[in-house]
Parts: C-alpha cells; sequence; structure tokens
C-alpha cells in the first residue's frame, strides 16, 4: 500500500482495491480464529456485522471500513467506479490500524 499511493500513475481504484482486500482478509483472518463461519463476500459491512454479532470488539474506524467496499467487485467486474476521490494517506492509516488489530487478536 505505502508503494502504490505515492504514484500517481496508479488511480484511486487500483489503491481502494488493494485497500478493501487487505481490511477484507484481516477480517476474514479474526473470523477464522474465532471459529465464524467461512463467508464468500466482499461486503466490508456485512463481515463488520457478522463479528460484532459473534461478539469481537470492531477495529478502530470500523464506521468508516464500509466505504472501501466499492472498490472490490467492481473492479474485478470492470463495471465503471463512480467514486469519489480516494484520501490515500488516510485509507493507508485505515488499513494499518486493522492490521494491528488484527495481529493483536492473532497473536
Amino acid at each position: 500500500m505505502q508503494l502504490l499511493v505515492p504514484n500517481p500513475e496508479i488511480s484511486d481504484e487500483i489503491v481502494g482495491f488493494h485497500a478493501q482486500q487487505a481490511i477484507e482478509k484481516w477480517l476474514k483472518a479474526v473470523m477464522a480464529l474465532h471459529g465464524l463461519e467461512e463467508a464468500r463476500i466482499h461486503d466490508l459491512g456485512r463481515l463488520l456485522e457478522i463479528l460484532s454479532e459473534a461478539g469481537v470488539d470492531l477495529p478502530p474506524a470500523a464506521d468508516q471500513l464500509d466505504d472501501l467496499s466499492i472498490y472490490a467487485v467492481p473492479l474485478r467486474y470492470a463495471d465503471l467506479l463512480d467514486a469519489e476521490s480516494l484520501d490515500r494517506e488516510a485509507t493507508v492509516a485505515l488499513v494499518g490500524a486493522v492490521s494491528k488489530w488484527a495481529n493483536a487478536l492473532l497473536a
């Protein structure tokens, strides 16, 4: 992520996609840790709901994570992505916060 962000030739959609994927994988790793059923979805909001319903404390800034869900499926299926400009630095911070949260739980 940190290598992608400063490169102006890499689009917001690509940065957003990788951020969404990283967060999705961290959430699913925590789900697996807690023995929750595998969810074959890319919707970060729904993954957070599953964790919350299971009584798992959510990561910092959980209320902002679902904003990245738009970068998952549209890019995969080559649909047009109609999103506002991505705050790349804030996105890196979100990925870092989720990574730190997940690593603490998985340690």
